[in-house]
């Protein structure tokens, strides 16, 4: 922490900042993060983190920190850890400890600045929603009203909110929002929770204030509060009064609430100040004007116009009118000036204006010449250089030939005001941007997006897509029911129509449903449907609410088109293959129960009797694949291949299986090996027998002539295993995925041996039995193990 203070001391916002400010929750951070690396990969870094990142980024806003330092933070200490650890004697290489600590580093950055982003666009908002308020009211008691009220609706676990004005020593109630302080009450300095934020000025949190000793006004103690916050409304050490807040519902506020209380606390001085100026200007003006009228009337009038004029808390100027000197200021816009009252007796009226500014001067003095009052904005010079806006009202005296004498001038200072409405504008500035980027977004998007309020439902932005599918152009409406009237009634894949309520969208607004690719069938202009995947979504803010909702849809009618197409063919060509199978039977039975009448026939030439043996063998072969092109059809368009079940033993079906491909295969080396255990159950031999077959000649197919082909069964308890190996070159990776599909054949050919000359239907067969079995087939294929297909069976029909 030491080597990264002094790097991290270089970022301004941290420069004046204490040490232990500075460091926040930094150091705890590094405990976590090096208990999660002892740790391993046990556990989510992200819970393991905890609040600590969201806690650091709440600080850093307050602080004044932009989003850039408080990444610039992370990544020094990240730099500064691994130099350390690097620059130590002895130092290893822990490639999972290092991994968990980046990854927890990547998600504290990731999650300061989530919450630093939230918590800026949350306060922004606020205070756009103060400033707003401010604009319609020109003085404190139609202000503070107003600012309490957006306090209570931006904090949602307000319940009481209330402001207290200093007034000669103590603590005046000048407004309340809720129940809990009466307007009027008077709290002294240093009495009470109130007094207590006033003497020490610096914001106080209880979490139980009826009973926390330190609040001991009767008002707060029986409003039935929990927790209750308080701060001091300060301009420099100026102290203006105290804003309070307070909670029934809960006894913590978040430190974000917390933050945004102190941050709209802060702009609430800056607009009471500006409130109580424009008082300030409105008192004085018409002090002034009615000290005028005295002057006339006595000199005692005089005397007390003198008085005032002196302790006006506003700038007065009297100017010669033939010389346009200044003839008397009072103390106030000396001090405006940074000149002492003497000091600017006798100069010109232009010297109090910037340079810059003195152009439009002869203009205004005209503009006051020619009527009772005038008022301006100006910029001002300090005698220090310095340049200050001002807010000029000028009263013109005339003598009785009508010859203007005189002119009177009050001048308030308005930089706080300029400061406000450069920050509002910036404001307003910054969401305009943000709302254009995300239309500039949307319209990118190849999936139509369109957004609705909650909770009416009112369409207020679409992206150009949408448009698009619909062939529509976009109208923002006000509620869900002009959706039906502009875009008409949707469709279920059923024909079904949608009603209001069952729209995806009007799901989400109203009970926060989730919805993913729901199939719809939206109408276009043009009489056609098209049909679309739509997903929608609620979007929450920061206490579950509902305040919107956003939906995508996806164009997938030419999808749907190709996909209907193919299944349609699939499924014509699945008939086809069932009816062609099913014909072909019975000419093949003649030709096989011809060729072994003449096989049987002791007449027969040895020639011709060559011939009628190849003639069986050929119709031994196609009668196998028609055999497996009816189990195909049968398997794809009865439900699946039909299975007999019968108690039986498994070794004898295995051990027949193998007798028959070592008489098929009489060149060949195959070995069989049982191991001890129970092997009755109740399972279709022929079936099984057929699984064995076709593994076993697949097995021989593609391995070397000079290969053992091994059959392994062993008892697994409910169930048995059957296990098929042989060397030889490996099955291809990107043929694995799709190695049991129908009319796929072997691209490897054994050594000596030829590729498949069946129908690709052998593994595709087995699958489906192994399955209508209730069983499970597996396979591994490697160049030094080779390959096995490993075949478990339960031995009793399972449910489901």
């Amino acid at each position: 922490m030491s080597a990264w203070e002094v790097e991290v001391r270089r970022i301004p916002a941290a420069q004046a900042l204490p040490r232990l400010a500075l460091r926040d929750g930094l150091p705890r951070l590094l405990e976590v993060v090096a208990a999660l690396m002892r740790r391993g990969a046990h556990g989510s870094v992200e819970a393991g983190l905890g609040e600590i990142p969201d806690r650091h980024a709440i600080e850093r806003l307050g602080e004044g920190f932009d989003l850039r330092q408080v990444v610039t933070e992370y990544r020094l200490l990240r730099a500064c850890v691994l130099r350390l650890w690097t620059r130590r004697e002895n130092a290893i290489h822990l490639p999972e400890a290092e991994r968990v600590f980046h990854e927890a580093m990547d998600e504290a950055v990731a999650a300061s600045v989530s919450r630093y982003s939230l918590a800026r666009e949350r306060t922004l908002q606020a205070l756009d929603r103060i400033s707003t308020a401010a604009l319609g009211s020109a003085d404190a008691a139609g202000l503070l009203p107003r600012l309490l009220q957006v306090l209570r609706e931006t904090v949602a676990v307000v319940d009481v909110a209330a402001v207290l004005l200093l007034e000669d020593g103590a603590l005046r109630v000048e407004s309340v929002v809720g129940n809990g302080m009466a307007v009027g009450d008077v709290v002294p300095v240093g009495e009470g929770f109130t007094g207590a934020v006033a003497a020490t000025r610096q914001p106080l949190l209880v979490h139980d204030a009826g009973s926390d000793r330190r609040v001991s006004e009767p008002s707060l103690r029986d409003a039935g509060l929990s927790a209750l916050l308080g701060a001091p409304l300060l301009l420099g050490e100026q102290l203006l009064g105290v804003v309070l807040m307070g909670s029934r519902a809960t006894r913590e506020l978040s430190e974000e609430d917390q933050f945004l209380f102190r941050a709209m606390a802060a702009r609430t001085t800056a607009l009471l100040l500006q409130a109580q100026a424009h008082a300030r200007e409105r008192e004085a003006r018409a002090e002034a004007e009615a000290s005028l009228a005295r002057l006339r009337k006595s000199e005692a009038g005089l005397r007390r116009w003198e008085q005032v004029f002196k302790r006006l808390g506003v700038g007065v100027a009297v100017v010669d009118a033939a010389e346009e000197r200044l003839s008397e200021v009072n103390p106030a816009f000396a001090r405006m000036h940074g000149f002492a009252p003497e000091e600017l007796t006798g100069r010109r009226l232009e010297d109090t204006f910037a340079p810059e500014a003195r152009g439009v001067l002869p203009r205004h003095v005209a503009a006051a010449n020619s009527k009772p009052s005038h008022e301006y904005e100006s910029l001002h010079i300090r005698k220090d250089g310095t340049r200050f806006p001002a807010f000029t009202h000028i009263t013109a005296f005339k003598d009785a030939a009508g010859r203007v004498e005189q002119r009177v001038a009050t001048v308030v200072d308005i930089t706080q005001r300029r400061a406000v409405e450069m920050d509002r504008q910036r404001l307003l500035s910054a969401i305009e941007a943000e709302r254009a980027r995300l239309a500039s977004v949307l319209d990118q998007m190849p999936a139509g997006v369109f957004i609705a309020d909650a909770p009416s439902g009112r369409l207020v932005m679409a992206s150009r897509q949408v448009e698009v599918i619909t062939g529509k152009p976009f109208q923002p409406s006000s509620s869900m029911q002009d959706y039906l009237v502009d875009y008409g009634v949707s469709l279920h894949p059923d024909g079904k129509p949608y009603s209001m309520e069952a729209l995806p969208l009007a799901r989400s607004l109203r009970h926060g449903e989730v919805v993913q690719g729901e199939e719809m069938l939206i109408p276009r202009d043009d009489g056609q449907y098209v049909t679309v995947l739509l997903s929608s979504s609620p979007i929450l803010d920061r206490e579950g609410t509902i305040i919107a909702a956003v939906a995508t849809m996806v164009d997938v009618s030419e999808r749907r088109r190709a996909q209907e197409a193919a299944l349609q063919a699939a499924r014509f060509g699945e008939r086809l293959i069932a009816i062609v199978s099913h014909d072909l039977r019975n000419p093949l039975n003649a030709i096989q129960l011809s060729a072994t009448q003449l096989l049987h026939s002791e007449a027969l030439p040895e020639r011709e009797r060559r011939l009628v043996t190849r003639i069986a063998r050929s119709g031994d072969r196609m009668k196998r694949m028609i055999s497996e092109l009816l189990d195909f059809t049968r398997g794809r368009l009865g439900g699946g291949i039909p299975i007999q079940r019968a108690a039986s033993d498994l070794r004898s079906v295995v051990r027949l299986g193998v007798e028959e491909l070592e008489a098929a295969w009489p060149e060949r080396k195959l070995a069989l090996r049982v191991e001890p255990g129970r092997y009755e159950g109740e399972w279709d031999a022929d079936r099984l027998l057929q699984v064995v077959s076709n593994l076993g000649g697949n097995a021989l197919q593609y391995s070397p002539s000079d290969a053992q082909v091994s059959f392994t069964l062993s008892d697994g308890g409910e169930s048995v295993v059957l296990e098929v190996h042989n060397p030889g070159e490996p099955i291809p990776p990107e043929t694995l995925p799709r190695l049991f599909d129908p009319f796929r054949r072997g691209a490897i050919v054994g050594a000596g041996g030829s590729g498949s000359s069946g129908l690709g239907l052998g593994l595709y067969i087995v699958e489906q039995v192994v399955k209508g079995h209730g069983g499970r087939i597996e396979v591994t294929s490697t160049a030094q193990a080779g390959t096995t297909f490993r075949v478990s069976l339960p031995r009793l029909p399972t449910g489901g």
